[in-house]
């Protein structure tokens, strides 16, 4: 079962479940009213649900069957939690907080078979930051759903230059939302939600497929207009599920397969903590990566719980110095030291360096004088929109 299921609309009078059964998602009310009751001799109103309350999800979470009926009383958008995103916010509670889950459970099941009042599962309602948190997570999840569906992620490029001689070398891919009503929506709340609902293996596929196509068509756009000609290399961030989820390496690599681009020229970047989580694993993952001929990179080295006795083990190609060290680069002799040392020992392990976060000409000069190989930030460009990207590279070849 899908952790995100598209929202769903239903007519006045409509049954959405009844009691005993049992039960596979809770519903969040988007619009509409919903009457929850209870069934005998004598049916009896619990409650009238509106807009913003969710119900149904205490037979998900202790795994007993409905103690109550829904039925629509309006026409109603009703947005489907399933069983398997309760369970992974569940698995990721504390035990105390289990426990005293079950607890609680466990007394509301009880009032209800005794009082069958307004304490029962369906009738309970609670209004606080908590709910409407959720709430905004889960409405932002179907969004982001209906969002990769119809295409509407924007990806922005942010250009990696060769320090010898300034040359395009590269295009970091970063991805943009633009939710409709509600603006841009920033990366890192959008990708955890993503990487909450699972929606990231899809995400990551299609952003991969549109970063590969687009690269394409940037060397053919430069080529016409007698610009950069050389190869470029296409960049792409891909997250712990990415990698550990059963087959989706080998997802990974037909998309790369699928498109024009031969796998050297796709390197997929991938944090250090992602390696630390289980290191056997990444590294067959990543092995059976580099194996198809796709280069790999260490993002945000040294940030993390770094463990130079890892780092040998992965078949690595490029090393990302992060931008908080070239920050610290022209401050004081330790930074330049640190980064020194890192770039010597990327180098000693056959890795390429990248640093990232150039904002000053000290900084960039200071690394092409150490051995960096390439680097990216503001100095260079910020990420720019495909269109935006072209006319930067042209003028940028023409001076």
């Amino acid at each position: 079962m899908q952790n995100v299921i598209p929202s769903e609309d239903v007519d006045a009078g409509t049954l959405i479940f009844r009691e005993g059964e049992a039960g596979d998602c809770a519903y969040l009310i988007q619009r509409g009213r919903v009457e929850i009751s209870v069934d005998g001799d004598d049916s009896q109103v619990l409650a009238i649900l509106r807009e913003g309350e969710l119900f149904g999800e205490m037979a998900l979470i202790d795994g007993e069957p409905r103690s109550a009926t829904a039925r629509a009383v309006s026409e109603c958008t009703l947005l489907p939690v399933t069983q398997t995103l309760i369970e992974s916010k569940l698995k990721t509670a504390d035990a105390l907080t289990r426990v005293l889950l079950k607890l609680a459970l466990g007394r509301l099941r009880r009032m209800h078979a005794h009082h069958r009042d307004a304490n029962s599962e369906e009738g309970g309602s609670v209004h606080d930051q908590t709910l409407q948190r959720v709430v905004s997570e889960l409405t932002l999840a179907t969004d982001l759903h209906k969002a990769l569906e119809s295409d509407e992620l924007e990806l922005h490029f942010q250009p990696i230059v060769r320090l010898a001689d300034g040359a395009l070398s590269g295009l970091e891919v970063l991805s943009r939302w633009n939710r409709a009503g509600a603006g841009y929506v920033p990366p890192q709340e959008f990708i955890t939600v993503a990487e909450e609902t699972n929606l990231i293996l899809p995400l990551g596929r299609q952003l991969l497929r549109r970063a590969c196509a687009a690269l394409t068509r940037i060397e053919s756009q430069l080529m016409s207009l007698e610009s950069e000609t050389a190869p470029l290399f296409v960049a792409v961030n891909v997250s712990a599920r990415q990698l550990y989820a059963d087959n989706e390496v080998g997802e990974l690599l037909d998309v790369i397969h699928a498109s024009d681009l031969p796998p050297e020229r796709v390197k997929l970047e991938i944090t250090e903590s992602v390696l630390l989580d289980d290191p056997p694993k990444a590294a067959a993952a990543m092995r059976q990566l580099a194996d198809a001929g796709v280069r790999l990179a260490i993002d945000d080295f040294g940030t993390g719980y770094s463990s130079l006795n890892y780092l040998h083990r992965f078949p690595l190609h490029t090393l990302k110095i992060d931008r908080s060290f070239v920050d610290n680069l022209m401050l004081n002799d330790a930074g330049q030291s640190i980064v020194r040392a890192i770039v010597a020992l990327a180098h000693e392990l056959g890795m390429q360096v990248v640093a990232e976060g150039i904002e000053q000409a000290q900084q960039q000069k200071w690394l092409s004088q150490h051995n960096c190989e390439f680097a990216q930030g503001y100095l260079i460009s910020r990420p720019l929109p495909e269109d935006d990207l072209i006319r930067w590279a042209t003028k940028r070849s023409a001076e």
